[in-house]
């Protein structure tokens, strides 16, 4: 197949071929130059860079856990913007859940308890475990299996927080309206965010919720 271009930017090269282009750490692509108009097969040369890549890429991955637990879609994502080849991200992550250091669904119930403790509601966190990569069923059981309690707890002091940081003898329904929208930005659902506010509410002047059915 022929390369159609070959270009250097941000210490990568980049070879195109048949619609495909390729991103190469500067280190391999000096050890075997391609230029524009070169014949080269795809499988062999994935394959000539797969021995290079294997160990350096492990080493990579084990590194990056060894700071703090990731996904894996968000470890791979990691490793195809370094130039590793996808069959080299997919034998390194094989690799590692083999060894048991990369299982998503851990990773997701302690990025879930971590972003709860951090005062972030279900809706955000949820929102963050599909970016990373985490499948719908493991992002669902991870939040099922928090404390509801907690996020109220967290919801409302978060609500109390609020509500003092508002200007004085701002209207009531006003800051209420102010704390319900910090809530959303948060990650929390109305019904949360209403208990939430309700019972920051109750702390500070014990008064009855405007919005209570």
């Amino acid at each position: 197949m022929e390369v159609t271009q070959v270009r250097r930017m941000r210490g990568m090269w980049y070879i195109t071929l048949g619609g495909e282009t390729l991103r190469i750490p500067r280190s391999l692509y000096e050890k075997r130059p391609i230029a524009e108009g070169d014949e080269i097969d795809p499988e062999e040369y994935d394959q000539w860079l797969l021995l290079r890549q294997y160990q350096p890429g492990l080493e990579y991955a084990v590194s990056l856990l060894a700071q703090r637990p990731y996904a894996e879609g968000e470890l791979e994502a990691r490793m195809l913007r370094l130039g590793y080849r996808p069959v080299t991200c997919e034998m390194v992550l094989h690799k590692l859940k083999k060894n048991n250091l990369l299982d998503d669904a851990d990773f997701a119930r302690q990025w879930a308890e971590a972003r709860v403790r951090r005062g972030l509601g279900p809706q955000r966190i949820a929102g963050e475990l599909r970016r990373k990569g985490v499948t719908a069923e493991e992002t669902q059981a991870a939040m099922e299996a928090l404390d509801e309690g907690e996020h109220v707890s967290a919801a409302t002091a978060l609500a109390a927080k609020f509500l003092r940081s508002g200007k004085p003898g701002e209207d009531r329904r006003k800051a209420d309206q102010r704390v319900l929208a910090a809530l959303a930005r948060r990650g929390y659902p109305y019904a949360i965010a209403k208990e939430a506010l309700r019972a920051a509410r109750e702390g500070s002047d014990n008064t009855e919720d405007p919005y209570d059915d």
